[in-house]
């Protein structure tokens, strides 16, 4: 069952680093051709900044379910790493993530009360929902980001804290 949810894990992470590089590109298509439309053939184009703005607000939230699976976030080593392998700095790091887990769901439930108004509010040219452009990314950013935790806690139990949960630069050296 273990074995399953790591290559759960492991598929959601690298769809999500292809969905994010994707959005990347879209924006950088959809900008280059609101320039090229506007001050070359003046004849601007009315939706790309709509197209920007989803591909922003959808590279936001399943970005940081991506970035916390990659532990590639900012995070602060109040316990150092001189125990890491200590039955307390483990636990620590579990709760961690419980805690994360937890606020991660107040966040969803109070997107999910929402939801309804979301969907009757329609944006411009694009006549999206609010839904489609706001709450459903962040509704699965949630949703990574709770799976990632929970894969996270599960590995430091078993396995207990490694170099390879974290990432270090040399501005956290």
């Amino acid at each position: 069952m273990r074995h399953l949810f790591d290559i759960l894990c492991l598929g959601l992470e690298k769809a999500a680093k292809i969905f994010c590089i994707s959005l990347i590109f879209i924006i950088v298509i959809a900008m280059t051709a609101q320039i090229l439309f506007r001050y070359v053939l003046d004849y601007p184009l009315s939706y790309t900044d709509e197209v920007c703005l989803v591909a922003m607000s959808w590279l936001t939230f399943v970005g940081a379910g991506w970035i916390y699976r990659t532990r590639a976030h900012i995070t602060v080593d109040l316990l150092g790493e001189t125990a890491s392998d200590s039955l307390f700095v483990r636990l620590a790091d579990v709760a961690a993530q419980l805690c994360v887990i937890a606020v991660i769901l107040v966040l969803a439930s109070q997107a999910l009360e929402l939801t309804p108004q979301a969907m009757r509010l329609e944006m411009g040219t694009l006549e999206l929902s609010r839904f489609f452009m706001h709450y459903l990314p962040l509704l699965i950013g949630c949703g990574l980001i709770i799976i990632f935790a929970i894969d996270h806690a599960l590995k430091t139990l078993t396995t207990g804290v490694s170099k390879e949960m974290h990432v270090v630069t040399p501005i956290s050296e």
